[in-house]
């Protein structure tokens, strides 16, 4: 072949505009799938934005509900549910935080709550929950099971884990040992301490769970008689304890029996360490000694264990029959924003009136905490709890009961805050008193009473600090009242209430029924069909001794030519001048004016009442 040849296109040499071509091709080839890809990328950015921002959007929505209307409780659970399927940290804390602000008896969303910084591996976060949460319903046997079982699962490789979670059996027992509805607990701390190899820590455990009534009281001592009768006397009750019975148990063995009582064997202590090594293997087992007791010693031992036990078991059973019938009536022992029945009510009323009477302190705080966990939106509740410790000179438990009632669980409750303030005023300080309602007022405005307390504490508090027989400075509660009365956001007929209340005042207190006069005749202007204030000024004129039988007839023509009472007002009205000129009246022929006066009113009413029926009938 030529050279030529060798060259030409046709050769097997690639020429220089086919490499270009080629490579051009591919360079296209690249830069489509390139711009599918950026393209395909762009779309499912564009998705993820979108869904964000759906997301986005109705997580605000359920937060604008809660927000409109923080007591919808529904609408909280509701937000909740969104948070936790979002999955999103941020969003989950700020709703679960804002939710326990407003319910922190809601002990199932604390074990959720939990349970979502767990799965997100947030394991110290997940603690502080726990924490937050038995610190907030420390009553909740279900959240501190729930708590040491995560404390067991984190704390097992630690160093001194047993103690660690030994505190927070300790705390539980302490928060919530005493309700009737305990058992659980009773019997996790006791089989933990035995597994352990703690014995004579879970014997001390029986002997307080059989001073305590809790409602599976038969079933704690029956496993108590398998714990005695499955270990050696000495190793489950005190040194003292086993000393004691043994000396007895020696001395009338001794005349009967020949030999030993017990022999001493040397054992491996099979205890589980405190801490396991990361690969789970435990240290090298102790050499330790012990007591074996002879068949018949310890037949007997156990025998006296058993029998101490079944003292304290029978008494505790009594006192158990006589709470049995009200914790059956206890049909719901958790929160609820739902009212209860009002034999539940009752049952609460009447459970810790008994308790109350029994005069156990620690045994009705216990209660009154589970009634208030099942009780938290009725007032009385509270109100009921707060005076108890305040009877029993608790005054800073009762303080924090009126507390926390009126911050968390009831906050817009006006009867609960009026309790609260009457309270640190009995306690000696009125200003705390005036500043609670004081911020009540500007929270939710419109409460007569509210204002009314607070000018009462302005009363006593002049008249607490007259001095040398001075009358005292009422001008703060006079003008607090004239505020009130002259606000031009008062509505007239409030107007009216505190104008009559200001009156009394003037005309009880300070004697000036002048000035109280004045007073509802200045009301009558802005009120003028309202008969209360006519009744009033009729009250003042008959109250005063000696009675001026020309002021009466007078507050009563005030009433009587008035253009703006209704005839049937007039009509009460004109009865009670004909009833005052037949018994007081010193003037037969104003009576007899009178009278006429009357019939006719009274006729001009019957009139009109059958015309009204006339056209009515017409119109039918």
């Amino acid at each position: 072949m030529g050279r030529d040849d060798a060259n030409s296109p046709r050769s097997g040499s690639r020429s220089r505009s086919d490499t270009e071509d080629e490579d051009h091709g591919h360079s296209h080839h690249h830069e489509r799938s390139r711009s599918r890809s950026r393209s395909h990328l762009r779309h499912r950015e564009r998705r993820r934005s979108d869904s964000s921002d759906r997301e986005s959007d109705a997580l605000k929505q359920y937060w604008n509900v809660v927000k409109e209307d923080s007591r919808n409780f529904d609408a909280w659970t509701q937000l909740l549910q969104y948070v936790e399927h979002l999955d999103d940290t941020k969003a989950a804390r700020k709703a679960y935080d804002a939710f326990f602000k407003r319910y922190p008896y809601c002990y199932g969303y604390w074990r959720k709550y939990a349970e979502f910084e767990r799965r997100h591996k947030h394991y110290e976060r997940t603690i502080e929950v726990y924490e937050r949460g038995v610190s907030a319903v420390g009553l909740s046997v279900d959240l501190w099971l729930h708590y040491l079982s995560y404390a067991q699962e984190i704390y097992q490789h630690q160093d001194n884990a047993v103690q660690k979670i030994r505190a927070i059996y300790d705390r539980a027992l302490k928060a919530c040992g005493m309700d009737f509805r305990s058992d659980k607990l009773w019997k996790e701390y006791i089989s933990f301490e035995e597994n352990n190899g703690a014995l004579q820590r879970a014997g001390a455990l029986y002997d307080l769970l059989f001073s305590t009534p809790t409602q599976l009281y038969s079933s704690h001592f029956e496993r108590y008689q398998l714990f005695v009768n499955s270990y050696e006397p000495d190793r489950i009750i005190s040194e003292e304890e086993y000393n004691e019975i043994f000396a007895e148990v020696e001395a009338n063995l001794k005349k009967s029996m020949d030999g030993e009582l017990f022999l001493i064997e040397e054992y491996e202590d099979e205890t589980p360490s405190d801490c396991l090594s990361e690969s789970g293997e435990q240290p090298a087992k102790k050499i330790c000694k012990r007591r074996k007791h002879c068949e018949e010693a310890l037949r007997v031992l156990r025998l006296e264990i058993l029998e101490r036990r079944r003292k304290k078991y029978i008494s505790n059973e009594q006192e158990i029959s006589l709470r049995w019938t009200f914790e059956e009536n206890i049909k719901r022992p958790y929160f609820h924003v739902k009212p209860l029945e009002r034999a539940q009510l009752r049952n609460w009323h009447t459970y810790l009136d008994f308790e109350i009477s029994r005069g156990d302190t620690q045994r009705c705080i216990i209660l009154f905490e589970r009634c208030l966990v099942a009780c938290a939106i009725y007032e009385e509740m509270w109100i009921k709890y707060a005076r108890y410790l305040d009877k029993i000179n608790d005054v800073q438990q009762a303080r924090m009961v009126y507390r926390r009632a009126t911050e968390t669980h009831l906050p817009r409750n006006a009867n609960l805050h009026l309790a609260y303030s009457a309270f640190e005023e009995n306690h000696g300080d009125p200003e705390k008193a005036s500043h609670i309602l004081s911020e009540f007022d500007h929270r939710h405005p419109g409460y007569g009473i509210i204002a009314l307390r607070r000018i009462g504490i302005e009363r006593r508090l002049a008249k607490g600090q007259a001095e040398d027989g001075r009358a005292p400075d009422y001008s703060q509660v006079i003008s607090r009242f004239e505020r009130l009365i002259h606000d031009p956001l008062t509505p007239t007929k409030i107007s009216t209430f505190y104008a009559l209340k200001l009156a009394r005042f003037h005309a009880r207190i300070r004697n000036d029924r002048k000035l109280a006069e004045k007073i509802i005749k200045d009301a009558i202007t802005r009120d003028k069909e309202n008969p209360d204030l006519y009744l009033t000024l009729l009250d003042l004129k008959y109250t005063v001794s000696p009675l001026n039988e020309d002021d009466v007839l007078a507050a009563f023509d005030y009433a009587l030519s008035s253009d703006s009472l209704s005839v049937e007002n007039k009509l009460r009205f004109s009865q009670r001048k004909l009833d005052f000129l037949e018994d007081l009246g010193t003037s037969i022929t104003k009576l007899q004016e009178h009278l006429e006066f009357h019939m006719k009113l009274q006729k001009s009413i019957e009139v009109g009442g059958t015309k009204r029926k006339a056209d009515s009938r017409t119109k039918g």
